[in-house]
């Protein structure tokens, strides 16, 4: 349990400077091209929601850690596929749904995708630090 919160902690950390700090001045021009965004949100809310995808993404790598390995190599790879099945559907979701640019779309995957391969390398990092093995 230690191992897969201290996984959590280091993914949410993540998270949160990326959310706070760097997304805005890396990807606010991208997304200023989009109809309708909106500059005010919650702030409350996109931390519950931190808070909670690296609850899950924490959660699925713990249970599937045997299929990539520990540590920074395991870690990124898990990322890696995490972020693709997670934001290629959503952006392209955005495309046809809500008519978001196209461009901008394929920016958003790939930042994305970055990010969360740092994400489960961080955890898979932090895993192994912990104590964290890899199941027989």
């Amino acid at each position: 349990m230690k191992s897969y919160l201290g996984a959590m902690v280091a993914a949410l950390v993540l998270y949160l400077v990326w959310d706070n700090f760097l997304a805005g001045v890396l990807v606010g021009p991208v997304l200023s091209a989009i109809p309708g965004m909106q500059a005010e949100y919650s702030k409350l809310w996109e931390t519950v929601g931190d808070v909670c995808a690296t609850a899950i993404l924490a959660g699925v790598y713990v249970r599937v850690r045997g299929v990539f390995g520990i540590g920074l190599k395991g870690g990124a790879m898990y990322g890696f596929y995490a972020g693709v099945l997670i934001n290629f559907p959503t952006w392209l979701f955005m495309v046809v749904y809500a008519g978001w640019p196209y461009g901008t779309t394929w920016i958003l995957t790939i930042v994305g995708i970055l990010v969360t391969t740092v994400a489960g390398a961080l955890m898979g990092v932090t895993y192994k630090a912990l104590g964290g093995t890899t199941p027989a």
